[in-house]
């Protein structure tokens, strides 16, 4: 070290010091420092009455770190009281320029002025940067009135208590203790501040000054001006603080207050949580909005303090703190896995201790959603209530709630009940901000004219009007009007959530026209009137442990209900009908019981097997007052009373009522033609019937027959299904195989239709009184289809067919391409046998008919007698061939068209006096009543005895409805009969010749003739009576028979004498 001193007049004037090398060490706790100089030069002179000390070049290290080359400057001035003017206190001025911070902190604890207070401050700031200048005019006696100056650059800290931690901070300070201005300039700074904030601030500007003032009432800090940029954030605005001296002997003491008035822009509403105040807003809150707020803008929020800090929030409205907070192009999201709304527009009103949003409309998907208001109104409560307006098509709410944590709930059952058009409401949430706690839904639902699709049902109702209120799943509505199936429908209902399971209840109420029901054929809704009224009750328990279940009661009152159905169902107006249906079951199976009056009761088992539906087991029961048990198995069982099953076919289906009947299409009315036949039809169904069914009922009215204490049961087998039928009519089964033939089997079978007036429907009637013109009518093709008619084996032991004894039949008919075959067919009755086949045929012609007949037994009057039958042929065997086919259904030839030939011969026997009965009838029909009649005349004596024949055999043949014949030959013991000719069916019209020649050598086959043609035995029949006391005069007999088959003319055109005859 070296010194250099000046004196004048005998005291030190200047002085300089230089410090070559040295060094200072000192220890803070553990921590060693060092203080280095390296040439190092201090200046002194007097300045007046006092000093001025200089260190033109700071060479100083700390800790070896090298100070930037700075200047320091200290000037001491002393009391002086003595000028004139103001008195000029003990001071002390300090000037300073281009120092570093880090350099002086280890200094600090060496200077007496820092107490270990403010040296524990600084250790927690570690303050860092450049001071470019500094001048401080301490008064030593009041160092609070110091002056200052100081400007720095670069400055940084880190956080501690309430002051955040800065970097890059340029500034200017000025003033005094009392008064003073900080300019403050921040450029791309970083600001942690703690737990206020989740992340520190990204300062990329600030810039502004801070003004305050320390007097007797107490001290204030304000600012006119601050401008900040950060992250995603630009705010402008300004503050005061004002905190009063509190003086502990006064009543009344002033607050402090705080008056912030601020505007702020935010560009990226993402970055909104980096401004979160969390400790003022509490974490629920600040976590809410922090995943709610996912886009958006805000352009000129603002931001209003005005009050007691310590008094925050204001609870009482003692103050007030404010950020209104225009959020535009906003994508917020009111809870997590909901869809975020977009495009909003929102206002958040941070108002004291809660939050405001409102926003006028948004869409939640395609519903559109108005009058949004989200409140929290006290961030320490964390709860946040939401109120919107919705309204929307109701497939719109569907695909909504879709994309919601709803979608097994809400959206499930919004499919399952599909809501058309245009629905409105209002909705409120209760959403807790703490997590894994539970959200409440409540509001009104408004339905205008809606329908609504019970999917399940695939039924739909219409017309839907009126409101229901909600409560989480407790749902009350107001009773509303609906139509269901065309018909009116009020409706209510509620639900109730419970701590075990969950309560649905529906209550329904209609008075409906049966005659518009859905299903009713309009030839039975023609047969009803009147209305009835009802009422239905729906109960549905849904347990959160276990499967559900349902209770349904319906009670109708059809007093007013006129029906004029067949039985049972035919009813008077006002006639009292009472109808209750129960319902219980579950989601896999349900029973369906009740009562239909005072004397019918149903019972029914359901299973449900996913879109399917399965009938298990039912019974119906007439004559019973208490629900009758269910069978045993899966069935349904009918016990009913008589039933007219002939008009219920008429009504349901007509082509069902004609296939009723044995006979033709056309014997069912005058015009009807084989275009109505019957035709096998499927549809598909979602409902599953029992395979087996039992049909009981005293009487069934069917075919024009009553059919008496009848049981018909349908058993289903391994490949087919069996029908069985008992009764006082009919005994026997029909096996229905999948695949092969069916089987009919009958013990025995009484038809005998009894058709009354209904003449229509009688074939005998049509038979005798059909017109010629109708008999050669062409006749339009059947429409029938053979490809789905199963191939059948008919075996019928006993059989009585229009009160005749036909006795055993059999028959198989098998469908093949577009034909019906017709083999085995056989009867057996009276000791005769007819064996029988043919062909049903369909072509681009029509229909066409080939049978084929062949008849045998030892007696035809007994086998005709079998049938009920009295034939003028006694005690002859016979022997029958047909072959013949027509255009034309099989019952309904067209005679126009009847081709074929006929071959027969009679045994020995004889013809008796003419009688009554079938056969006279016929024998009327073909016009030979008239020829024997004329032999009655002629040859009364001959004619009124037996004619005895040994046979009688002939063939003819048929053409387009022609009979032609050439070789009849009666074989007579009287006499020989030869007879020939042409029967024209179509025109009526006959043309025969008859020889006769007494003397015969065999008995004539009278029979034989009538089996084969009735006109042809007639003829015989007459000629044979001839044959009497002329017989030894007379050699040969010729006549004609001419004329129409109604009124036929007989002539004898030959009589040839025994006399007259050639030697």
């Amino acid at each position: 070290m070296a010194a250099w001193l000046s004196i004048k007049s005998g005291e030190v004037y200047r002085g300089n010091v230089l410090l070559s090398q040295g060094q200072a060490n000192w220890t803070v706790g553990s921590n060693s420092h060092q203080l280095s100089v390296d040439n190092f030069v201090l200046e002194g002179r007097r300045q007046g009455n006092g000093w001025q000390i200089d260190a033109p070049v700071l060479n100083l290290k700390t800790d070896g770190q090298a100070w930037p080359k700075g200047r320091l400057s200290a000037l001491w001035l002393p009391e002086n009281t003595q000028f004139i003017g103001p008195e000029q206190r003990q001071e002390l001025r300090i000037r300073a320029s281009n120092l570093q911070l880090e350099r002086i902190g280890p200094l600090l604890p060496t200077l007496s002025p820092f107490t270990p207070e403010l040296l524990a401050r600084w250790a927690d700031l570690q303050p860092q940067g450049y001071v470019d200048a500094l001048a401080l005019d301490i008064p030593i006696s009041q160092p609070e009135t110091t002056r200052f100056q100081a400007k720095w650059h670069d400055v940084s800290w880190q956080y501690w208590g309430q002051l955040p931690g800065v970097n890059h901070f340029d500034g200017e300070l000025s003033g005094s203790a009392r008064l003073g201005r900080l300019n403050i300039n921040l450029k791309n700074s970083l600001l942690p501040y703690g737990d206020l904030f989740r992340a520190p601030l990204e300062v990329s500007q600030a810039s502004g000054a801070l003004n305050w003032r320390i007097d007797d009432k107490g001290w204030a800090l304000w600012s006119d001006q601050l401008d900040v940029q950060a992250k995603s954030l630009w705010g402008n605005g300004s503050f005061y603080y004002m905190q009063p001296n509190q003086k502990p002997s006064q009543l009344n003491q002033a607050q402090p207050w705080l008056k912030i008035l601020a505007g702020i822009r935010l560009y990226d509403a993402t970055d909104a949580w980096r401004y979160f105040p969390v400790s003022l807003m509490g974490e629920k809150l600040a976590d809410y909005l922090t995943e709610a707020l996912q886009g958006g803008q805000v352009d000129n929020a603002t931001l209003v303090y005005n009050g007691n800090p310590h008094d925050f929030p204001y609870k009482n409205k003692e103050g007030q703190f404010q950020v209104y907070v225009p959020l535009r192009n906003a994508v917020f999201q009111f809870q997590p896995d909901w869809p975020a709304l977009d495009n909003l527009a929102i206002d958040l009103n941070f108002l004291n201790e809660g939050l405001w949003m409102n926003a006028p409309h948004t869409l939640l998907g395609k519903v559109i959603g108005s009058n949004i208001s989200a409140i929290i109104p006290d961030y320490l409560k964390e709860k946040l209530y939401v109120d919107a307006d919705v309204l929307g098509e109701g497939r719109d709410v569907h695909d909504y709630f879709t994309a919601t944590p709803l979608k097994d709930s809400v959206a499930e059952t919004l499919d399952e009940l599909q809501v058309g058009g245009k629905i409105s409401g209002r909705l409120h949430l209760d959403i807790p901000l703490e997590e894994e706690s539970i959200t409440h839904a409540s509001g009104e639902v408004t339905l205008n004219n809606n329908s609504l699709l019970v999917k399940p049902l695939q039924s739909q109702l219409e017309n839907i009007n009126g409101k229901f209120r909600f409560y989480d799943g407790n749902l009350e509505s107001e009773t509303l009007s609906a139509n269901w199936y065309g018909q009116p429908l009020t409706v209510n209902f509620t639900t109730k959530e419970q701590p075990k399971d969950f309560l649905v209840n529906v209550g329904l109420q209609g008075d409906w026209l049966p005659a518009k029901l859905p299903g009713v054929p309009d030839s039975l809704a023609k047969m009803l009137s009147g209305s009835a009224n009802w009422q239905g009750k729906v109960a549905v328990k849904l347990p959160q442990h276990g499967k559900p279940d349902y209770q349904v009661d319906v009670s109708a009152d059809l007093k007013k209900v006129s029906s004029h159905l067949p039985s049972p169902l035919d009813k008077n107006s006002g006639q009292a009908l009472p109808l209750h249906v129960q319902v219980n079951g579950g989601l896999e199976a349900f029973t369906l019981s009740g009562s239909a009056g005072n004397n019918n009761a149903f019972n029914s088992q359901w299973l449900l097997q996913g879109e399917k539906v399965e009938l298990a087991r039912a019974i119906w029961q007439t004559d019973s007052k208490k629900i009758p048990s269910l069978p045993d198995d899966k069935a349904l069982v009918f016990k009913l009373p008589a039933i007219d099953g002939e008009r219920w076919l008429a009504l349901l289906a007509p082509e069902l009522a004609t296939a009723a009947s044995p006979f033709a299409a056309s014997f069912s009315s005058p015009s009807a033609t084989s275009s109505t036949q019957p035709k096998i039809k499927g549809s598909k169904t979602n409902v599953i019937l029992p395979k087996r069914l039992t049909l009981q009922t005293p009487e069934l009215l069917v075919g024009g027959q009553a059919w008496h204490q009848l049981t018909l049961q349908a058993d289903p087998l391994p490949s087919g299904m069996k029908i069985t039928a008992k009764g006082q009519e009919v005994d026997g089964s029909l096996l229905m195989a999948d695949y092969g033939p069916w089987h009919a089997d009958l013990n025995y079978l009484y038809y005998n239709p009894q058709w009354g007036s209904r003449e229509a429907n009688n074939p005998l009637a049509q038979a005798v009184s059909q017109e010629p013109t109708v008999l050669q009518k062409p006749q339009p093709p059947s429409g029938i289809s053979f490809s789905d008619w199963p191939a059948l084996q008919l075996r019928c032991k006993a059989c009585w067919i229009l009160g005749q004894n036909i006795g055993r039949v059999n028959a198989d008919l098998t469908p093949k391409g577009s034909a019906l075959i017709l083999t085995n067919g056989l009867i057996e009755a009276g000791n005769g046998r007819a064996n029988i086949t043919g062909q049903w045929q369909q072509d681009r012609a029509g229909d066409k008919t080939t049978l084929n007949i062949g008849l045998n037994g030892p007696r035809i009057d007994e086998t005709l007698s079998f049938f009920g039958l009295t034939t003028l042929i006694k005690n002859a065997s016979f022997a029958i061939n047909a072959d013949l086919n027509w255009r034309g259904v099989p019952w309904e030839p067209q005679i126009n068209t009847l081709s074929g030939t006929l071959k027969g011969r009679l045994g020995k026997g004889q013809l008796t006096d003419l009688g009554g009965g079938r056969a006279g009838q016929l024998l009327r029909l073909v016009s030979f009543d008239a020829l024997l009649r004329k032999l009655q005349l002629d040859f009364s004596d001959t004619f009124s005895r037996d004619f005895a024949f040994d046979s009688i055999r002939s063939t003819a043949t048929l053409k387009n409805g022609v009979m032609s014949t050439n070789d009849l030959v009666i074989d007579g013991l009287a006499a020989d009969i030869a007879m020939n000719g042409k029967v024209d069916l179509v025109k009526r019209q006959i043309a025969m010749e008859a020889v006769i020649t007494p003397e015969l050598s065999a008995t004539v086959g009278v029979a034989t003739a009538f089996a084969i043609n009735p006109i042809v035995g007639a003829a015989v029949f007459a000629a044979s009576k001839i044959l009497g006391p002329l017989w030894s005069k007379v050699s040969l007999i010729r006549y004609q028979i001419t004329g129409s088959l109604d009124q036929p003319t007989i002539h004898e055109v030959l009589r040839q004498l025994k006399e007259n005859e050639a030697p």
